[in-house]
């Protein structure tokens, strides 16, 4: 692990992942300091020495670091990209405000890397939950006792080709296919809201399928730095696999997050739900 014994930080936007990488990260030794994005972190961060801040006061993020002699920092939860009309930045912020704005300009790819530069501008090293969390990505092969049918692994190869196919457009990191069609792909509304779209199309009938259909793959695009933004599943994730009647899961090994392994294990195959690990290749 990078930084063994050093102090790291964790910027938190939405979700459980923040909370899970610093276990994590304590559970191997490191010293962990949170700083939750207001509007976007979740409460459960105050268990560990944390901070507050708006997406605008950059000045105070670079203030709290120096002061804490800390170098290493992660980037961990979901984010709704900021206007810049509203970002009302400190006064560390607007003396870097052509940098931020050129972050807002183009694809998350773009935002996420330029994000990166800004802070390694600054001194510090952005680290991956790869390296803070290893144990959070998923594994290689089957995940439940419900293993996945020759027709959805076809539909793996011929999704994954998509998805390799868009990555230069940046748009999403997952689809559902169902017998070799493309029948969503994920953009700005994320997963869990594609799922929903799904399911309404099955409930109206513009989608017809026997039981259960369709395979949600999740995959980082071609080229991701994945220190960032690395796809993600939850119980929230299995819940909309389930009420949009899809057979299963295919998520990349090694480059997809997984909360609680054995309970989201349990949940799918309750509900009849392959979840499998595939080796995503370039």
């Amino acid at each position: 692990m990078s930084g063994a014994g050093q102090p790291v930080a964790i910027i938190c936007g939405n979700g459980r992942f923040p909370q899970a990488v610093a276990e994590a990260a304590q559970r191997a030794g490191r010293e962990v300091f949170l700083i939750g994005l207001k509007g976007a972190a979740e409460e459960a961060i105050s268990a560990f020495p944390h901070m507050w801040v708006r997406v605008g006061e950059l000045g105070k993020v670079f203030r709290s670091l120096k002061d804490r002699g800390i170098v290493e920092l992660a980037f961990i939860g979901g984010l709704v990209r900021p206007d810049l009309s509203d970002l009302r930045p400190d006064f560390g912020a607007l003396a870097r405000l052509p940098d931020i704005a050129r972050l807002l300009l183009g694809g998350d790819d773009h935002a996420l890397s330029g994000l990166i530069k800004l802070f390694e501008s600054e001194g510090h090293r952005v680290v991956g939950v790869h390296e803070l969390a290893p144990e959070l990505l998923v594994a290689s092969g089957r995940i439940t006792r419900t293993a996945a049918s020759a027709e959805a692994l076809a539909d793996l190869d011929f999704g994954a080709q998509c998805l390799r196919a868009l990555s230069p457009f940046d748009v999403g990191q997952g689809l559902i296919v169902a017998k070799q069609r493309i029948v969503a792909i994920e953009a700005a509304e994320g997963t869990d809201l594609m799922l929903r779209r799904i399911a309404e199309l099955k409930r109206i009938g513009r989608l017809r399928a026997k039981g259960t259909s369709g395979v949600l793959i999740k995959m980082p695009k071609a080229g991701q730095d994945l220190r960032v933004d690395l796809p993600a599943v939850g119980p929230e994730t299995i819940a909309a696999c389930i009420e949009a009647q899809l057979s299963g899961l295919f998520l990349a090994a090694g480059q997809v997050l997984m909360l609680d392994r054995a309970g989201l294990a349990a949940q799918a195959d309750a509900a009849g739900l392959f979840v499998h690990g595939f080796e995503a290749t370039a």
